[in-house]
């Protein structure tokens, strides 16, 4: 099976990228397949074994995988219920641009066919990427957009390789994946603190030093992920989800929902709704609120 750029635009050539988010329920993986265009992979949540060739990786949140056009056969395969990708697609003249542009910087763009990641992102960094992808989404076909998000993403990649060979803070890192969860960002900085299981202070000048923002920073971006996903992918009303972020004022929370994603919370659901829509003709379908997990781990 192979796929082709032509139909993922519907035959308009103006477009330099794609953005795609993929799960089992809203879009069905398929089996073993190429393209006449690149892709940029992250896997936002679950995880899966990602097959090239004869090669097969288990892949979880976190992972960054590209794959180079017209070379190989993939696919997804043994993914859990949970498991979604955020992928972003060029043609084959974005692509050889971008790969020329960057190639010095980081050994982004390979020509060689592997089904390992080449990056997997800390806590933070996979909050940059799921937040700036969202950021995408509103501004799609921007080329200023895409060019802002790969210069940032490529330092991200440099930064999240050399803090492989780095010292790591495990209670830190630890509690950075635990407060993703619902059950603990609703609890608010002090739930963030007790994931530390070490005083306020020390937190505070540890989530300083090391991320370059405050604890409530850590806490309201776990939030407001939570809240763009629910947006997206629940009909939860825009009031449930405030509570369910764990803020009791609506007001508090349209305030940061705009500062995180330049848009109010109504604009962002009817934006997804009509980007979901157009991918590959495929309508959107709500899940409902029991089929959401409580870890996005």
């Amino acid at each position: 099976m192979k796929l082709y750029w032509k139909n993922e635009t519907g035959g308009e050539s103006s477009q330099h990228y794609i953005l795609k988010r993929q799960t089992p329920t809203l879009r069905p993986f398929l089996p073993l397949h190429s393209h006449d265009y690149a892709e940029l992979i992250y896997v936002e949540r679950g995880s899966a074994v990602h097959q090239v060739e004869g090669s097969e990786t288990r892949i979880g949140k976190g992972d960054v995988l590209f794959i180079y056009p017209e070379v190989v056969q993939h696919c997804y395969r043994k993914y859990d219920q949970h498991f979604s990708l955020l992928q972003i697609l060029f043609p084959q003249e974005s692509f050889q641009f971008i790969r020329q542009r960057y190639r010095s910087v980081v050994s982004l763009f390979s020509e060689y066919a592997e089904s390992d990641p080449f990056a997997t992102l800390g806590a933070m960094q996979q909050i940059w990427f799921e937040r700036n992808f969202d950021r995408l989404l509103i501004h799609e076909r921007s080329l200023i957009e895409i060019e802002r998000f790969l210069l940032n993403f490529i330092g991200l990649v440099t930064e999240a390789n050399a803090a492989r060979q780095t010292v790591t803070v495990h209670w830190l890192d630890r509690a950075l994946r635990e407060i993703q969860e619902p059950a603990n960002f609703r609890k608010g900085t002090g739930g963030f603190v007790g994931l530390c299981n070490r005083c306020a202070e020390h937190v505070e000048r540890e989530v300083k030093k090391r991320t370059g923002r405050t604890v409530t920073d850590v806490v309201n971006q776990a939030r407001m992920a939570w809240a763009a996903y629910m947006l997206i992918f629940s009909d939860m009303n825009i009031v449930d989800i405030s509570y369910g972020c764990g803020l009791e004022s609506t007001s508090y929370f349209y305030r940061l929902f705009h500062e995180h994603y330049g848009i109010s919370p109504a604009r962002y659901r009817k934006r997804a709704e009509k980007t979901t829509t157009s991918f590959g003709g495929t309508p959107f379908v709500p899940f409902q609120w029991s089929d959401i997990p409580l870890s996005f781990k």
